[in-house]
């Protein structure tokens, strides 16, 4: 994989293709971007440049050096990913020992953090003693999404490199390329997709559909009647990996609520072929609403990846969209009283909404 082959980053690409040429490629970088728009791959082709006996513009892929990097059994470039959750500090420390040693056979041996954010508190102290006297023939990558999970001391030693999200024109081809969607199923896979070529989308877009229409109906049973039913459902989805899509959907389809409120409709919504589940939906959240449905979703997930009960977390969201949901019934039934001048000064009557069995 060389440069020519990531698409929707040439800015990031031209900075390092100027670094490279230049002779001034720093001792640490950070990639910062969503995760699977090309970060990860566009270290390796780094390090394809910077090793290639053509370099150090781009590998030109059919050398050892490049085709070795390729296939990801160069002996000087080093990967690190998450053993769990975090970065644990065994992990760092075998990059220490690693990286104090003479390359095998590279020109630069290249390390990449794939998610260097998940280094735990211990983890980044010793990566810090590595940034503070790193070794004149390593290149150090750090991938992260943002350096708010960072320490400080840690992102003022590497020079940034921004990675956009990718754009809907992009991700559609290469999803085309990669499988057999049908239109409809390739529309929302772009859409759900958010900018990021996520690998699992091509093998489970048909499914997530159906799964989407189920959380739909079953999150949007509001009444107190609903409760075995959504017990259920959140039960299922605890024990598979769908729990996964269901926050991950939920939060695009309370982003277009909150869109919906403000005057946005059409292709600018995430959930477009599903617009008049979103108008009713809309009824019953008005913007201020959907933005702490929306804050809610993003806490449940963090609880869950906090090692909490799935199920529980998962039907405790119910549990508080179902009491927000009523609050925005509420502030209506109120707005309806007031009288010309008020908050509704047309004077227009609303219709009623059913929460929790009562109107």
């Amino acid at each position: 994989m060389s440069y020519r082959d990531i698409q929707g980053q040439t800015l990031a690409i031209s900075q390092l293709q100027t670094m490279s040429e230049a002779g001034r490629v720093p001792s640490a970088l950070m990639f910062l971007g969503p995760q699977n728009v090309g970060r990860r791959t566009t270290a390796h082709a780094l390090a394809q440049a910077l090793n290639c006996i053509q370099g150090p513009r781009e590998g030109c892929g059919i050398c050892p050096s490049c085709r070795k990097i390729q296939e990801g059994v160069h002996p000087d470039v080093i990967e690190v990913s998450p053993d769990g959750q975090f970065i644990k500090i065994d992990q760092i420390r075998e990059i220490s020992r690693r990286v104090s040693l003479v390359p095998y056979e590279a020109k630069k041996r290249v390390v990449i953090l794939t998610a260097a954010e998940a280094m735990n508190p211990q983890a980044a102290n010793a990566f810090l003693k590595t940034l503070e006297e790193p070794p004149q023939d390593t290149l150090l990558v750090l991938c992260a999404e943002g350096t708010s999970r960072l320490p400080e001391t840690i992102v003022s030693r590497c020079m940034l490199v921004r990675f956009s999200p990718l754009s809907p024109k992009i991700v559609e081809e290469l999803l085309a390329e990669k499988s057999k969607l049908s239109h409809e199923e390739l529309v929302f896979a772009t859409q759900f997709a958010q900018g990021r070529l996520r690998p699992e989308l091509s093998d489970h877009v048909g499914p997530w559909m159906v799964l989407r229409d189920d959380i739909i109906q079953t999150f949007g049973r509001l009444d107190e009647q609903a409760f075995g039913e959504v017990t259920e459902k959140c039960t299922k989805w605890a024990s598979s990996e769908d729990w996964r899509f269901v926050l991950g959907w939920l939060e695009t389809w309370f982003h277009d609520l909150v869109l919906l409120g403000h005057g946005q409709t059409g292709r600018g919504l995430i959930n477009a072929d599903r617009e008049e589940a979103l108008y009713q939906w809309a009824r019953r959240f008005n913007p201020r609403v959907a933005g702490k449905s929306y804050r809610r979703v993003l806490a449940t997930r963090q609880a869950i990846l906090l090692n909490a009960n799935k199920t529980l977390a998962l039907e405790s969201l119910w549990l508080d969209i179902r009491v927000f949901a009523r609050e925005n019934h509420l502030g209506r039934s109120v707005a309806k009283r007031e009288p010309q001048g008020g908050l509704h000064g047309s004077g227009q009557k609303e219709s009623s909404i059913t929460m929790g069995g009562r109107p």
